[in-house]
């Protein structure tokens, strides 16, 4: 599975009717969206400014991010301006998009102690944690790196 987030900035007039349309896209795009491999889409808002974010769990993504783009009833649906392409002067007035940079993560192994550390008492474990104890291992992420631009992730 691969995870993937975006800022999407919206002009304030057509806002609203953006966050319509994508919370309750029509079922062909949704079709379209699930057989290319896009699941739990979620949105979320900080000032004019959107989060969205979606899994991904096909075997191509570039292949499905091409195809999914290529349906004629995507063209009113996806966002087409890229953040990097708007000029500085006109990012209130336009509609764009930009791949938001994975920083790092945390938690993405358990913390508690192993099977053979269970007789361990529960303020054993909680006393474990706060000295800094983790498992050890490699994390590794699914992300597309774009070198021009302050992003690890792709749009669609």
């Amino acid at each position: 599975m691969r995870q993937v987030q975006e800022i999407i900035h919206v002009i304030p007039e057509e806002r609203e009717a953006y966050l319509q349309q994508h919370l309750n896209p029509p079922e062909k795009i949704a079709q379209i969206l699930w057989i290319h491999g896009i699941r739990n889409q979620m949105y979320y808002s900080m000032n004019d400014l959107i989060l969205m974010s979606f899994e991904y769990v096909g075997k191509k993504f570039y292949k499905d991010m091409e195809a999914i783009a290529a349906y004629p009833e995507m063209k009113d649906y996806l966002v087409q301006k890229r953040r990097k392409d708007v000029p500085a002067g006109e990012m209130e007035t336009t509609n764009w998009w930009a791949p938001l940079k994975i920083l790092g993560s945390s938690l993405t192994e358990s913390p508690m102690p192993s099977d053979e550390d269970e007789e361990m008492t529960l303020e054993e474990q909680y006393r474990s944690m706060l000295s800094g104890y983790m498992v050890e291992g490699n994390i590794t992420s699914d992300v597309s790196y774009d070198e021009d631009d302050w992003s690890e992730s792709i749009h669609i």
